[in-house]
């Protein structure tokens, strides 16, 4: 009696579930552009590749300012380096 009362209810769930799964409507996407941010996007990507390209530069200088240490370095005497 209990399992047929149980049969019963599922049955009518699954034919009450059934139709209202139908009307379910899948979700579309859109794509959106939004040219502002874009815009600001860019300006900031650029900006980011200028302090890139300074570091690179200061790096570059750094290395240079080093060498040019290392020359005048070799160039002292002894005698002179117990003076520093």
């Amino acid at each position: 009696m209990m399992r047929r009362r149980l049969l019963s209810g599922l049955i009518t769930v699954s034919l009450i579930a059934k139709p209202m799964a139908d009307y379910v409507q899948p979700a579309y996407a859109l794509i959106v552009f939004d040219p502002s941010n874009y815009a600001q996007n860019v300006l900031t990507a650029a900006r980011a590749l200028e302090q890139i390209n300074n570091q690179i530069q200061s790096l570059q200088n750094q290395a240079t300012m080093l060498q040019n240490m290392a020359r005048n370095l070799q160039r002292l005497d002894f005698s002179s380096v117990g003076q520093l």
